[in-house]
């Protein structure tokens, strides 16, 4: 299944038998973002930058037990770590719509997105 970038003219896809083990099929999310822990902040994902993937792994930067395994959490409702995100410098030269960059989540952000999440819980570095 493909899914629309929030904020970015491109598309990403997951394989649709990954989504229906995930349970992912005909999920509505009742919250806006996964549980986390407490004391982390809410960051709109179109306020992130998209991650690139280049590293091959199962299909198109995605390993399969890792991504199916996080979106048996969101469905579920576990409570799963927060993405640390970094700050982008405001640039007047080269302006951006993102204030931020994932250092470390690319399954935690691309996740949220195809169950239809609007904030991803965030550490700010």
């Amino acid at each position: 299944m493909r899914f629309p970038m929030p904020h970015y003219p491109s598309e990403f896809e997951i394989p649709d038998d990954w989504l229906r083990e995930a349970g992912v099929i005909g999920f509505t999310p009742l919250t806006t973002s996964y549980r986390s822990t407490d004391g982390t902040t809410l960051v709109p994902l179109t306020a992130i930058e998209p991650v690139p993937r280049l590293v091959k792994k199962d299909f198109r930067g995605f390993e399969r037990n890792r991504l199916i395994r996080l979106l048996k959490g969101f469905v579920s409702g576990d409570e799963i770590e927060p993405v640390p995100l970094s700050e982008q410098p405001l640039l007047e030269f080269a302006p951006t719509p993102y204030r931020f960059r994932v250092r470390n989540g690319f399954h935690r952000f691309y996740g949220s997105i195809a169950v239809g999440y609007e904030y991803l819980p965030s550490t700010i570095l």
